[in-house]
């Protein structure tokens, strides 16, 4: 697309109402080539709007450099005065409309219709004459199609191309062109709240009917058609800011926040009775699953409450609290701006109860009372083949019938609602550890610094990798403060208030060792409740398999009844998709290669029969994923069983093979180590070594290295509660308790916490720790100058953070002293150590009211300014100007150099 096709004459059967403000469009195009023939700093103010493009043209057009074109210009900025009905001109047909006035009516529109011709002709030809080199920044081309700019401020520019919505830009060699150009700025408040009203309309309106009109200080007023499903209603709204900048919408009654105008248009009352009909199916559809494989005993979860460690940060301090206490938490603070996106992720092992607690605080959000409480919008990932969050978001919110991705994430802005992704990493592979923010970016930059969003994992690492991204990824516009809830493995007082309810005798004192730290979540406290009351002479393990296998056996008999597959068998076939799950890295698998994985299991081919019975499993819940069938298991915690099982009973060779290739989680770990000790008599230590020696001969390494991740969950289960020396190298883990005696020696280990036992001497060497807590020990622990691998120490006394600081903890220093290199260590340790992006302010790097970046004053702001300044200097951190309300602010960045150093 062209010049020429921006401004080009609209077809003569266009509402007069959209050929008025195509006018303005060719009008802001013109104004758009006198800045850029000005081939410098230009006094352009954006947004604009009619009057103000028209005297910019008059007064700019001088940078056009000849009097035809001068001239050309002059005509086009003067035709807004041109008569097209009786006694009004296109200035006041178009101010009265979009001041709330009728639609236009007995318009000439031959008399409209050449007045847009004439401005494309000439339009068209004072582009032609030469007078502009580049169209860029000013123009630029957008999926194909040239788009004018609309708006730009220090954080992002808006541009808006002859068709369709507006798009964000957020390039920042886009962003740094315009800089260099010094726009002038408007009434920036009421400007973005035009803008924010625009992004916020599109998930409501129909297309291309959205107009709003800013010319301060009058109210910003929107005209624009709604879609209803019994068609489209034409309004007009109008916004105002109050003497505390607070944004208003002018309703019928009066001035009412801006909350409820969105709160009226989504149809509130309405919306929450289908979300919550919809959510009611998902509730009934989880308790089958469970009711199949624990008749009469899973209506007694519930009365069991879960708990959960909030990290510090915004809505909490580290402790532990129940998951009610923190959604409501979370929900306090919905509403709250504060520059960033708050992204929360709750994680667990599977069977740890993380859809539960999501879908009962969905419930509850959309049950409970009280004037626009936000919303919990429960998304699952379970059963789709959607492969991103945009697609899912879209499919989930159809049957609403209000709601679209885009007005979701509209209310999500306006803090109306917490959008929540149940079983995120299934969505996007996050087993084979790929930058999770692939998904997660656009949504990311549609919420652009507000909102808030709840991310359940199965897995800390999940979380761990996302935050590492965050962390590494310098092309996220809109970094989150991501904040972790983990779900607590059970207590035993949790185990007995769940077994007290049931009539059944549980014998926990005469159980292994190894079962009992099974029963950790509400999964296998289920499993051991039936387990116990149970009459079947079954292993724990082998009972909770076959639990598994009895439904599938009724679905599996063949003709005359004869069963197809004995339990071994299909036990055999479910450890091979187990497997092939896993390796794959997506949470479900084709007909074809549940086929192929059962063909495998059995060493044979599948005769007719047995193809046609085997997609009746109902322990494989069937989906239909594009032109196939696709099946996954309907229970995480029984799919990391069925892995467990598969790398205890493949060949040694084999087993390293597939845990090198597939990071297990703790619950996985936990159960090979079960599984190999019933089938083979003792702990898998010939499997660690064998994996350790694939680990360390890995060339070139990486922390990421799944044989890495599965290596510390191993190790840990087996040999951080030994005794005597031990050693590991390029262990990967979040949480490594040592405990029991001797000597623990580790090698470029990359752990987020670590905490060190009575008895355990700690020697580390080219490791990195987030945090290391010896506060159950002393300062003896530590071997040599292992203290240098620590970010943060945790002694019986204090918090030590940077090397100086650890050091004095330890008794190494007699005083920690103020200088330069002991600065440097406690801000970058703490800039490490930070869940979310560092925003201060531009000039003097201020948090600006952040509670939770008070360290930065912790030498005093001298101290505090000279290290931004040095890290800045020598190319370790950058500063990029951040849109947020009030002083200016910049967030900080650190490049990978700072990482490095």
């Amino acid at each position: 697309m062209t010049i020429a096709d921006l401004v080009a004459a609209p077809d003569r059967q266009q509402a007069p109402l959209k050929t008025l403000a195509h006018v303005e469009f060719q009008l802001r195009v013109l104004g758009l080539l006198c800045a850029a023939a000005a081939g410098g700093p230009t006094k352009l103010a954006t947004p604009g709007s009619l009057d103000l493009w028209f005297r910019y043209i008059t007064l700019q057009r001088s940078s056009l450099g000849c009097d035809t074109c001068q001239s050309a210009a002059l005509d086009v900025a003067d035709s807004i005065n041109a008569e097209v009905a009786t006694g009004t001109s296109i200035r006041q047909m178009r101010n009265q409309v979009f001041h709330g006035g009728p639609d236009p009516e007995n318009v000439d529109l031959d008399a409209l219709h050449r007045v847009v011709a004439a401005n494309a002709d000439q339009i068209v030809a004072i582009h032609a004459h030469g007078h502009v080199t580049r169209l860029d920044p000013f123009f630029i081309p957008i999926s194909g199609e040239l788009a004018a700019l609309n708006d730009y401020s220090e954080g992002s520019a808006t541009y808006w191309p002859r068709r369709g919505p507006a798009t964000d830009i957020t390039r920042r060699e886009i962003l740094d062109a315009l800089q260099k150009l010094n726009p002038q700025g408007g009434d920036r408040l009421l400007e973005n709240f035009a803008l924010d009203i625009q992004k916020d309309l599109r998930g409501f309106a129909e297309r291309d009917s959205i107009q709003t009109l800013v010319v301060p200080p009058q109210p910003i007023v929107a005209r624009w058609d709604l879609r209803t499903s019994s068609g489209t209603i034409r309004r007009v709204d109008r916004f105002e800011l109050n003497v505390d900048h607070a944004r208003t919408w002018q309703s019928e009654s009066g001035p009412k926040p801006y909350k409820a105008f969105l709160a009226d248009i989504c149809n509130w009352e309405l919306l929450k009775e289908r979300l919550l009909e919809e959510l009611e199916e998902q509730i009934e559809v989880e308790g089958q699953i469970s009711d199949e494989l624990f008749p009469v005993l899973k209506r007694h979860v519930p009365d069991v409450p879960a708990r959960v460690r909030v990290a510090d940060g915004p809505f909490g301090d580290g402790s532990d609290v129940t998951i009610t206490q923190a959604c409501e938490r979370i929900t306090a603070r919905a509403g709250i701006y504060s520059s960033y996106t708050n992204l929360i992720t709750l994680t667990g092992e599977a069977g740890s109860g993380k859809t539960h607690s999501l879908l009962e605080f969905a419930r509850e959000s959309l049950s409970g009372g009280g004037e626009f409480n936000p919303l919990a919008i429960y998304i699952s990932s379970s059963g789709t083949s959607a492969n991103s969050l945009d697609t899912l978001l879209d499919a989930r919110m159809a049957r609403t019938r209000i709601l679209d991705r885009s007005s979701v994430l509209a209310l999500c802005r306006a803090g109306l609602a917490i959008l929540v992704i149940d079983g995120f990493d299934e969505l996007l592979g996050f087993r084979t550890y790929d930058n999770p923010l692939t998904g997660l970016k656009p949504i990311l930059d549609a919420l652009r610094g507000k909102g808030t969003l709840i991310l359940s994992a199965r897995s800390s690492y999940s979380e761990a990798r996302l935050r590492q991204n965050l962390e590494h990824h310098a092309t996220l516009d809109w970094p989150p403060y991501v904040t972790t809830l983990e779900l607590l493995p059970w207590r035993r007082e949790q185990l007995r208030m769940l077994t007290g309810q049931l009539p059944v005798d549980v014998p926990m004192e005469e159980t292994s060792p190894e079962v009992r730290q099974l029963l950790t979540t509400p999964f296998f406290c289920l499993a051991f409740a039936a387990w116990a009351r149970s009459d079947k002479p079954l292993e724990f393990l082998q009972f909770v398999v076959e639990t598994y296998l009895q439904r599938e056996r009724r679905k599996l008999a063949g003709q005359g009844g004869i069963e197809l597959f004995g339990s071994g068998a299909l036990a055999d076939i479910f450890s091979e998709v187990a497997e092939l799950i896993a390796r794959s890295a997506v949470p479900e698998i084709s007909e074809e290669d549940l086929e192929l994985a059962a063909s495998q299991a059995l060493s044979r081919d599948l005769s007719k029969e047995e193809k046609r019975r085997l997609i009746a499993l109902c322990g494989m819940s069937a989906e239909w994923a594009e032109d196939e069938l696709s099946f996954k298991f309907t229970h995480l915690a029984i799919a990391e069983q069925f892995l467990a099982r598969q790398v205890a009973r493949l060949p040694l060779d084999q087993a390293v093979s597939l845990l090198f290739s597939v990071p297990i989680s703790a619950l996985c770990a936990q159960l090979i180590v079960s599984i190999w000790r019933t089938q083979h008599g003792g702990a898998p230590t010939e499997l660690i070594t064998a994996l350790q020696d694939r680990v360390t001969t890995a060339e070139p390494y990486d922390q990421s290295l799944p044989g890495a991740i599965s290596l510390g969950e191993l190790w840990a289960k087996v040999h951080g509660t030994a005794d005597g020396h031990r050693e590991a190298r390029r262990i990967r883990i979040e949480d490594l308790e040592l405990v029991g005696s001797g000597r623990v020696s580790l090698e470029e280990a990359h752990i987020q916490n670590l905490a060190v036992g009575p008895g355990i001497e700690l020697l580390l060497t080219a490791s990195y720790i987030y945090r290391l807590d010896l506060s159950k020990s002393s300062g003896a622990a530590l071997v040599g100058d292992s203290y240098k691998q620590v970010l943060e120490l945790l002694t019986q006394s204090e918090l030590a953070v940077g090397q100086p600081r650890i050091k004095h903890a330890l008794g190494l220093t007699e005083d920690a002293a103020d200088d330069v290199s002991e600065i440097d260590s406690y801000f970058r340790s703490s800039l490490l150590l930070a869940r979310g992006p560092i925003i201060v302010s531009s000039r003097e790097f201020t948090p600006e009211e952040d509670s939770r970046l008070n360290w930065v004053l912790e030498y005093g702001l001298d101290a505090w300014q000279g290290f931004v300044r040095r890290m800045q200097t020598e190319g370790k951190i950058t500063l990029e100007k951040v849109n947020a309300s009030g002083r200016p602010k910049v967030r900080l960045r650190a490049t990978e150099k700072f990482h490095k150093q």
